[in-house]
């Protein structure tokens, strides 16, 4: 599975990060909302979507549906 990934820098990787994390923590939540306010939230949001991005690439390939 190859994974797009200048689709995956724009600012929807954040919803799709929620779906794929499952958890996250209030403060990240509101981090992935709000956006980041200073470098120490910058930080956080960059190692979030870092996860993002390891996430995506472990997602299993879409396969397609033989029943019609």
């Amino acid at each position: 599975m190859t994974v797009d990934w200048k689709e995956s820098d724009s600012p929807a990787w954040r919803e799709e990060y929620k779906v794929l994390k499952g958890t996250v923590p209030i403060e990240d939540l509101k981090l992935l909302e709000e956006g980041a306010k200073t470098m120490k939230q910058a930080w956080r949001l960059g190692a979030l979507h870092a996860e993002y991005k390891r996430l995506k690439r472990n997602q299993p390939p879409d396969l397609p549906n033989f029943n019609r």
